[in-house]
């Protein structure tokens, strides 16, 4: 009878530790990703929106408007963003799922004479779809046909995610994302730091400056502490060019 206890401790002892070396084990890259993708979309209340305007120099030069709404099947992410002086349009669509990885992306760029269409769907680790290219002159159709890796976040994603991110030094996330306009990928930090009180047009604020890190250009976006946080300033770094709050009539009249 001694025996056998000794044998159903040992089996036990072996059954704990490989269990531990499981839950220990370092999640691999797809499962990092998918985490961030489900952590941020169940962080996010139903519906928000953060319109800032464009500085170009430090004058003004239009505008951003980044948003997302939740849906029983999924999540809308949208991005409009103008820059008059030089003749930039951008109006941008994913269709997520709920954990937001992709399913559709629609996006129009306009710029001087000429505009692009990108329409593409997402299945089995690819997006298909056509960039049509419209000059005055002419119109070119590339297919597109690229492989996307498990787990990879639509860009935006990286702005909106500070609003649900913790405010102390050093916290950070990671994760692969994907800039359908240059057709870009990359693996990006997002990390938060003390930001200070910062000056807008919209008024001062106490914020926390989360550094993105990884893409081109990086970013640094600085959100309020508290509460009801909001982003108020969104600097692009090695450019003279910043996004700033601005009044609440304006950004609910635009």
């Amino acid at each position: 009878m001694q025996i056998f206890h000794r044998q159903i401790a040992r089996a036990w002892s072996a059954l704990m530790i490989a269990l531990a070396a499981l839950i220990l084990a370092p999640a691999t890259v797809a499962q990092a990703q998918y985490g961030v993708g489900a952590r941020t979309a169940a962080a996010l209340p139903e519906r928000g929106e953060f319109f800032l305007g464009l500085f170009n120099d430090g004058e003004r030069d239009g505008f951003m408007r980044l948003g997302w709404i939740k849906q029983e099947d999924g999540v809308i992410l949208y991005d409009r963003t103008m820059m008059p002086s030089t003749e930039v349009y951008e109006t941008l669509a994913f269709n997520l799922a709920p954990d937001l990885q992709f399913e559709t992306i629609h996006l129009e760029f306009h710029r001087g004479t000429s505009y692009m269409n990108l329409d593409l769907e997402f299945a089995d680790g690819r997006a298909t779809g056509n960039r049509v290219i419209l000059r005055l002159e002419d119109v070119e159709v590339q297919p597109v046909d690229e492989a996307i890796p498990e787990g990879t976040l639509p860009r935006p994603i990286a702005f909106i995610m500070p609003l649900v991110m913790g405010e102390e030094e050093g916290v950070q996330e990671s994760f692969h994302w994907y800039g359908p306009l240059g057709n870009a990928f990359a693996d990006v930090t997002v990390t938060a730091y003390p930001g200070g009180m910062i000056d807008t047009p919209a008024g001062r604020f106490d914020t926390v400056r989360y550094e993105i890190r990884g893409g081109t250009p990086d970013n640094d976006v600085y959100v309020t502490r508290g509460d009801d946080r909001r982003v108020v300033r969104i600097d692009v770094i090695g450019q003279d060019v910043q996004f700033l709050a601005v009044s609440e009539s304006e950004a609910a009249g635009s």
